[in-house]
């Protein structure tokens, strides 16, 4: 696509209707997840490939509404993207989700053990964990009792609804799995996390003064009002979570 071709005659002359049906599909799926993962399913296969092809006209189309496009091939992982530059700063950047203190301590948990496994040379496509892993994660911000299976399960939802993780099976049983997708690299405010890990560190080698205390699980609430200062861009309207 070219500058001077506009987005309506690239829409009529490039795009079959398939194509057409596709485009929307895909669009949809950005403004309601954020992500596209490649390895998730073969139909976010589909989307990524698509997407990867046309990101030219994807970022203009979704410029209009201040994002752009990234396509993180090595990943395979499409994200919408606000716009920064000097005239819209990230403070006032459209449609950012915050989550709670305790989803971005799990996030942060989950974004470990990815990282944990891609350093170790870990070429499986799909990378799945138990809850005896993040629960030993937890530990290091000092969650030692096992979570309930409501919040707990709220949190991974909500997780999953964003591209994510995936789950397989139900907590509790024997067989339950928690999938991380590589999208979790790019949830996470970069300065946040590093300041997260290092009050972990900081916990683990018994400097509590520093610290301030995190609450403990059983005070979470879903309708507790505070948050985290982690974010991430995402589309907050409702729907399923497929």
């Amino acid at each position: 696509m070219t500058n001077n071709e506009s987005i309506n005659e690239y829409w009529n002359s490039e795009f079959t209707s398939n194509d057409k049906q596709f485009f929307q599909k895909c669009a949809r799926t950005l403004l309601k997840k954020t992500f596209i993962v490649r390895d998730k399913d073969e139909e976010n296969r589909k989307m990524f490939y698509f997407v990867s092809k046309n990101s030219d006209f994807f970022s203009n189309y979704f410029s209009f509404m201040g994002f752009e496009i990234l396509v993180q091939k090595d990943s395979g992982v499409v994200m919408l993207s606000n716009i920064v530059n000097e005239n819209i700063s990230a403070s006032v950047a459209v449609n950012r989700f915050r989550f709670k203190k305790i989803e971005s301590i799990i996030l942060c948990c989950l974004w470990t053990l990815l990282s944990d496994r891609l350093h170790r040379g870990s070429l499986d496509k799909v990378i799945k964990i138990t809850l005896s892993d993040l629960n030993i994660e937890l530990e290091k911000y000092d969650y030692k009792k096992p979570f309930d299976k409501g919040p707990l399960n709220d949190i991974l939802k909500l997780f999953c609804k964003f591209n994510l993780i995936g789950t397989s099976g139900e907590i509790g049983d024997e067989d339950f799995t928690i999938i991380l997708y590589p999208s979790l690299q790019f949830a996470l405010n970069e300065s946040e996390f590093v300041s997260f890990v290092k009050d972990a560190e900081n916990r683990m080698k018994g400097n509590e003064d520093d610290i301030t205390a995190i609450d403990e699980p059983e005070d979470f609430d879903s309708t507790d009002s505070e948050i985290d200062p982690f974010d991430m861009e995402i589309d907050i309207e409702e729907g399923d979570n497929n």
